[in-house]
């Protein structure tokens, strides 16, 4: 035995020798990519095989999400694999620093890939007013999966039910997200008045609000990574202006009156669309030189 009680010969009981190195990570994207989980409206683009619909890229509207969703139909294993592929293409965007909204515009008219299918260079990208209405389109009628449920804190289930039982049985929390916070709808029925936006002499898309419920947004009329950066500023402000409890018309009036930035500045007088889908119609028409 040595003088410090250890034996002689070398030998290190296996409680007092120090761990092994933990092995080296080859992972390439090691952030995990964005969230699969949102509260708020998302676009999205389908992604096809030979023609056909095999699921939806999507990006969230206001924060750090996007994912694939699989149209379930057979062979299954086609949207599987295409699941697969986005997925390590978008963990790949993700570690280069791209928004969502950049990394849904990224492959769009790329060649098709065999595993990931394509995006058709035609489309642009629609909104859905939140991740279980697109999944209603991609697949009507089916159960919500548990990415659509926020994230429950810690020590507690998906729907608030507490993991000690001393607690009792029943959910003791509330399910909504912490991250919940006002928003106003991004869809609506009623007329909407409206506002251009304007950067650099060009028109860049439409603020609007509902004249009869609690809807506003932008609309944007370009798609391009610039597009992409003055929709996100605006959706932003727009947030800020729900969070203050302004009426959507009395946000979107408000925002007319900041100074030119980065996102441009309200360029124009106030009008009147009889629906959201007639100033769609005004965002997709070419502007004249």
């Amino acid at each position: 035995m040595n003088g410090d009680g250890r034996p002689a010969d070398g030998y290190v009981p296996p409680w007092d020798a120090p761990p092994p190195p933990l092995p080296q990570t080859t992972d390439p994207y090691p952030h995990g990519g964005y969230d699969s989980f949102t509260e708020g409206p998302i676009r999205y683009l389908p992604v096809e095989v030979g023609g056909e619909v095999i699921g939806y890229l999507w990006a969230s509207a206001a924060d750090d999400a996007a994912s694939f969703l699989r149209v379930m139909v057979e062979p299954l294993d086609r949207s599987l694999d295409a699941a697969v592929a986005w997925s390590e293409r978008l963990r790949q965007a993700e570690a280069e620093g791209l928004t969502p909204a950049q990394a849904l515009l990224r492959w769009v008219g790329a060649p098709p890939d065999p595993r990931a299918g394509a995006i058709p260079a035609s489309v642009v990208p629609r909104e859905a007013a939140s991740k279980h209405a697109l999944r209603e389109i991609a697949n009507p009628g089916s159960p919500p999966d548990i990415t659509e449920l926020p994230p429950a804190p810690f020590g507690y289930l998906p729907d608030g039910t507490p993991l000690d039982r001393s607690q009792g049985w029943e959910p003791k929390i509330a399910t909504s997200s912490p991250r919940t916070r006002p928003r106003y709808r991004t869809v609506t029925e009623a007329a909407v008045r409206y506002l251009p936006v304007v950067k650099d002499g060009r028109t860049m898309g439409y603020l609007w609000a509902s004249t009869t419920d609690d809807a506003a947004s932008y609309e944007r009329r370009g798609f391009d990574v610039e597009d992409n950066d003055v929709w996100g500023a605006w959706v932003s402000r727009l947030d800020e202006a729900a969070g203050e409890g302004l009426a959507p018309l009395e946000a979107v009036r408000g925002l007319a009156g900041r100074p030119a930035d980065e996102a441009g500045a309200v360029g124009g007088d106030e009008q009147e669309a009889p629906s959201l889908e007639a100033l769609k119609e005004i965002a997709r028409t070419p502007e004249g030189p």
